[in-house]
C-alpha cells in the first residue's frame, strides 16, 4: 500500500470507549472485533505494574480506557481464529500480557493485511499486533516495539520435487505471497535483480493461507512467507506430509514488532518498558515456551531495530 513519506507528528486517538464501538469499527473495515480475555492457556498472571502504567497517555489511564489494535487472523502460529473463534497465537498471548502489565484494555480489530498500516495511518486503530516485520521504509510513519527476530521460508510440497532451495531458485517459476508483505518486496527485488533474465510470476493473495492453498493446488511451485509461519505449517498442516520449508539458510532477518504511528511517542515507550518487564521476570520466555518459538527470542525490548 502506497502511503507516502509524510512523518505523523500527532499521536493517535482513536481510543474506543466500549465493545459496541469496536465492533462497529470492525464492520466498517469489513473485519471482525474481538475483545480483550485472559490469554487461553496463559502461563502466569501478570500484574499490573503502577509505575508503567503511569507512562500511557492520560486519556488511556481511565478505567474507561479501551484502544482499538488491528490485526489479520490467518498467520499461524502469531494469530489464527480457534474453533471458538476467538483469535489466538503468540503474539496475541505477548500483546495481551503487556497490555496487563499497562492495566490497559484493547479490542481486535480483523482486517485484511494490505489494509493493517493505512488504517493505523488513518488513525481508525490505535495500535497493529500482526507479525509486521520492522523495516527501515514503515519506520519512516510508524515505530515499532520489536519482539522477536525471524526470518523468511520458502514453502514447498513435501519431498521439494523442485529442488527449491535458495532464493534465486525461484527464478522462472511461479511463487505465491501475501499482498503487502516483506516477502512481497523480496520477490520485486529478486525479479529486478537476480532474476531480471528470467523472473519468477508472483502471485499476490490477501491471506497467508491463500497463498500457501496455490502450492498445495499445483498453481504454484513455492510460496515466500515467515520462517516461524512456514514452519508452523509444514508441521500441522494435514499430518505434516503435505508441506515443507526449501531453504535450511537463513533468508531476509529482520525483527518484527508492535507498530504505533509515528509521534506516539508515550505508546511506544509504555509497550517498550511493559514487554522488558515481561522479558525480565520470564512471562516473555513463558510464553515463547508456549508456542514453541523460542529460537527467535530477544534479550531487549528494542524500538525500531535500536539497542539502547
Amino acid at each position: 500500500m502506497a502511503l507516502g513519506h509524510r512523518v505523523r507528528g500527532h499521536r493517535a486517538r482513536a481510543v474506543i470507549a466500549s465493545i459496541a464501538a469496536t465492533t462497529a469499527l470492525g464492520a466498517l473495515l469489513t473485519g471482525c472485533a474481538t475483545d480483550s480475555d485472559p490469554a487461553e492457556g496463559a502461563t502466569q498472571a501478570v500484574e499490573v505494574r503502577p509505575e508503567l502504567r503511569a507512562m500511557l497517555p492520560g486519556e488511556l489511564r481511565a478505567e474507561s480506557a479501551r484502544i482499538a489494535v488491528g490485526t489479520e487472523s490467518g498467520y499461524p502460529p502469531f494469530e489464527y481464529t480457534n474453533e471458538a473463534g476467538r483469535i489466538v497465537g503468540f503474539e496475541i498471548d505477548l500483546f495481551d500480557a503487556a497490555s496487563k502489565r499497562l492495566g490497559l484494555k484493547y479490542n481486535f480489530v480483523d482486517m485484511p493485511f494490505d489494509s493493517l498500516l493505512g488504517e493505523l495511518y488513518a488513525s481508525n486503530v490505535n495500535a497493529l499486533a500482526a507479525a509486521m516485520s520492522d523495516t527501515s521504509e514503515r519506520q519512516i510513519d510508524y515505530d515499532f516495539v520489536d519482539y522477536y527476530n525471524d526470518s523468511d521460508a520458502i514453502m514447498v510440497p513435501a519431498g521439494n520435487p523442485e529442488g527449491i532451495k535458495v532464493l534465486a531458485d525461484l527464478c522462472g517459476r511461479v511463487v505465491a505471497v501475501l499482498t503487502g508483505s516483506t516477502q512481497a518486496d523480496a520477490l520485486a527485488a529478486l525479479n529486478a535483480k537476480e532474476c531480471a533474465a528470467k523472473p519468477a510470476k508472483v502471485l499476490q493473495f490477501d491471506t497467508d493461507a491463500d497463498a500457501l492453498a496455490q502450492v498445495q493446488a499445483g498453481k504454484a511451485d513455492a510460496e515466500l512467507t515467515q520462517w516461524s509461519t512456514g514452519a508452523y505449517n509444514a508441521k500441522q498442516v494435514g499430518s505434516g506430509d503435505i508441506f515443507e520449508v526449501g531453504n535450511t539458510e537463513i533468508i531476509n532477518p529482520t525483527p518484527l514488532g508492535f507498530v504505533f504511528l509515528k509521534g506516539d511517542v508515550e505508546m511506544v515507550r509504555a509497550y517498550q518498558a511493559a514487554l522488558q518487564s515481561l522479558i525480565d521476570d520470564g512471562t516473555y520466555a513463558e510464553i515463547l515456551k508456549k508456542h514453541d518459538l523460542s529460537a527467535g527470542a530477544l534479550a531487549t525490548a528494542t524500538v525500531n531495530n535500536q539497542q539502547p
